[in-house]
């Protein structure tokens, strides 16, 4: 009996000891876990530009038209356009009031339909975790401009039917077909998983295909960019030159900024009469071996004084211009202007003048400037960008001018 009873008392010793040894190594250790592992939901703000984008929250119930910009996008909503809709979906850290930052922004085409699976952050910034978005497009055409937030970069995964792509800072496009998708890198680097599980690593300017059922094919040059600096992600000095208007004081500014995690030229103005602030880029290429040109470039509008682009068609808070030499050796010019202010009769309204929603991205894709342009060109000489007005406030990014044999 004592010897039970002393066996007894050894095994609840060794067991209280154990329980008090991992209560002490334990507590900590799952505390740390804890702190390193925790993670909340992002914010997600989905805009509608054009038409009326389609939203399906949580990826059940009615496909609501969207009118307004709502922050009520949760986890595993749907988005839908047709063709004659366009959408801007952004994806932020937990607001702090006063502050967003955008770890994702995602351009959504026409005839496209995307999925925002999940989207976290870190709880505490003791964590070695990214931030985390998780897309999947199931058709359509996207373009993703991937940011870190406080120095801890954001991780993008973007599923299509036929691939996986892991993506880190920078700015992609993807293109889903029915048999195939395509993803090129404007500047970046992306892992591609095949359904296989093949991968292939993509750099700056280059693209891969992916075609369903077979291997992966190596990767390929994109599109030739024949700007420099269009994303702004160097000083205003590297590729272009600045300029403005002095006939009339104050004279307008331009200057890079960065806009909730995307660099952007801003051109910006207070006062009265006209003013001009722009920006030039000599090209100086020869695109007669070209068969297709075209510009890409986003925009907003955050303030102008004169509705639409003027009486005159000339006084755009944002208007492009490229100069070209075409076929025949003569100099012709092409424009094209942004504004959200509407415009008052009797000022007439040009066809390159075009309205954008107030204060939100805009993104402009023109169509085949070979084919738009009053002849074909054969040598690109300068691209343009300026402010032109009274007042205003205008910002521009990802301008991408870009040639395909």
């Amino acid at each position: 009996m004592n010897n039970n009873r002393e066996r007894l008392a050894w095994l609840i010793l060794l067991v209280s000891f154990a329980l008090c040894v991992a209560l002490a190594v334990g507590t900590p250790l799952g505390i740390r876990t804890f702190l390193r592992t925790a993670r909340v939901e992002q914010d997600a703000l989905l805009e509608p530009q054009q038409g009326r984008p389609g939203l399906q929250r949580r990826g059940r119930g009615e496909i609501l038209a969207l009118v307004e910009p709502t922050w009520d996008v949760p986890a595993a909503s749907a988005v839908t356009t047709d063709r004659f809709a366009q959408a801007l979906l952004t994806v932020h850290v937990p607001r702090v009031e006063g502050e967003l930052d955008t770890t994702a922004t995602v351009q959504i085409y026409g005839d496209t339909e995307v999925r925002l699976i999940s989207a976290h952050s870190p709880r505490f910034a003791l964590s070695p975790l990214p931030h985390s978005v998780v897309l999947q497009v199931q058709a359509g055409r996207v373009r993703v401009l991937v940011s870190p937030v406080d120095d801890r970069p954001t991780k993008v995964e973007l599923r299509t039917p036929h691939m996986v792509a892991h993506l880190e800072e920078g700015s992609y496009e993807v293109r889903v077909g029915s048999d195939a998708s395509e993803l090129t890198v404007r500047y970046g680097q992306a892992e591609v998983v095949s359904a296989s599980g093949e991968t292939v690593t993509l750099g700056d300017s280059e693209r891969i295909g992916v075609l369903a059922g077979q291997a992966l094919p190596e990767a390929l040059p994109a599109e030739r960019n024949l700007l420099v600096n269009g994303d702004f992600r160097e000083p205003l000095s590297t590729g272009w030159s600045a300029y403005h208007d002095e006939q009339r004081l104050p004279a307008g500014e331009v200057e890079i900024t960065d806009l909730a995690g995307r660099q952007a030229a801003r051109f910006y103005r207070s006062g009265l009469g006209h003013a001009e602030v722009g920006i030039r880029q000599e090209i100086n290429y020869d695109v007669r071996d070209f068969t297709s040109l075209v510009l890409h470039m986003s925009v907003q509008v955050r303030e102008q004084s004169l509705p639409g682009c003027g009486s005159l068609g000339t006084e755009c808070p944002i208007m492009v211009r490229i100069d070209y030499k075409d076929i025949y050796g003569t100099d012709r010019v092409w424009y094209h202007g942004f504004y959200w202010r509407a415009h008052v009769p009797p000022d007439v309204l040009y066809d390159y003048e075009q309205e954008v929603p107030f204060q939100t991205w805009a993104t402009f894709d023109s169509e085949n400037l070979v084919e738009v342009f009053d002849e074909p060109p054969a040598l690109i000489k300068v691209l343009t960008i300026y402010a032109s007005g009274h007042s205003f406030d205008a910002l521009v990014a990802e301008v991408e001018l870009l040639a395909e044999e």
